[in-house]
């Protein structure tokens, strides 16, 4: 297990030599599993906030999903998760019809898809239709569908130092994101990250689409200016216990799911949110006397704005309190970015409403 850990972060260049080795695959259902499918959930649920096209998903009594490099099912295993707690909070019978188109290159893994989707979609009251494919999702187009959804598949392409292939692996997640609801998971490191903002600003500039999430624009990503950021989420989730034990064996030091994503829908985009609307793109910086976050605004720039110490009041507590990732409204907001004891910090309800 600890070697598999090694894989996904330090060792990524040994990744695709081990996908397909019988212990890798049980390693990867034992823990991966278990730790990636709430990820895909947090995701959509922030895409169902923001977005028609995402929240109208789970109303649907028949839902047609692609996931692409399904692997042993964590990512449909996060879909059926999400949908089954969003049909709950929106008082909807759990039982839907969803088809689940999986691409997996070989064989062992697909067999572990299923086993492991199965089981997920009896536990979330799902009825699903599976349809797997043993194949490169490369020299696969995607059939009419509701959802694509594609976790940890796409950073080696994106790395890739021949231009022309990393060309038309931009051209292929475009060809995604023109045809469906689109949502790319990948790890919360910062090359596999800030080649995946890369992708994002691409994509943007050759149309079809829009950001759903988690940018609050459309404008170029402000975080690819300096080689050190990076956008990535962390958040706090309630393993299971056979991940919180594993996490104690290899030593992980972050009990939050981290993660990056980027969340697509056809078409243009909805009206841009104004710059009193902030999306908080790192922890909390402690200095002394102050705390200071950089956020990224709803007109697309960053800043990093800062509370003093003797200045926080019930108003203003949530921009301390808030994780990584939230959305929050400042009012009124501040010309020289010093959250005073009389602004208002509230944070995204349920329904994509700060409150």
């Amino acid at each position: 297990m600890a070697r598999l850990s090694d894989l996904y972060t330090t060792g990524r260049g040994d990744l695709a030599r081990e996908q397909a080795d019988a212990m890798h695959l049980a390693a990867k259902r034992e823990y991966f599993l278990a730790s990636d499918a709430p990820k895909v959930a947090l995701a959509l649920e922030e895409c169902a906030r923001r977005s028609e096209a995402f929240a109208s998903l789970a109303l649907r009594d028949e839902l047609r999903v692609v996931d692409l490099g399904a692997g042993v099912g964590a990512t449909s295993t996060g879909v059926l998760a999400w949908l089954a707690g969003e049909r709950a909070r929106r008082g909807r019978p759990a039982a839907v019809r969803v088809t689940l188109h999986a691409v997996e290159l070989g064989e062992p893994a697909a067999r572990a898809y299923e086993a492991s989707v199965r089981a997920a979609a009896e536990a979330c009251g799902a009825r699903p239709s599976l349809m797997i494919e043993a194949r490169d999702f490369r020299r696969f187009t995607p059939p009419a569908c509701d959802l694509i959804v594609c976790q940890t598949a796409l950073n080696e392409l994106l790395a890739a130092q021949d231009t022309m292939h990393a060309r038309e692996t931009t051209q292929m997640v475009a060809n995604w994101a023109r045809a469906a609801p689109l949502v790319v998971i990948e790890p919360a490191l910062r090359t596999t990250t800030r080649a995946l903002m890369s992708l994002r600003d691409t994509m943007l500039a050759l149309g079809g689409m829009h950001v759903v999430a988690p940018c609050l624009h459309q404008q170029a990503c402000p975080m690819l200016a300096r080689e050190g950021d990076w956008c990535h989420e962390a958040r706090i989730v309630d393993p299971t216990p056979r991940v919180a034990a594993i996490d104690r064996i290899v030593r992980r030091r972050d009990e939050r799911a981290l993660f990056s994503f980027l969340a697509t829908a056809p078409g243009d985009a909805a009206p841009a949110r104004d710059a009193r609307i902030v999306r908080l793109v790192t922890d909390t910086l402690g200095s002394r006397g102050k705390t200071e976050r950089w956020v990224c605004r709803g007109d697309g720039a960053m800043h990093l704005m800062r509370l003093l110490d003797r200045e926080v009041s019930a108003q203003n507590r949530a921009f301390l309190d808030a994780e990584r990732g939230a959305v929050l409204a400042i009012e009124p907001l501040p010309a020289n970015d010093r959250i005073a004891p009389a602004v208002a910090v509230r944070t995204e309800n349920a329904n994509g409403e700060c409150d």
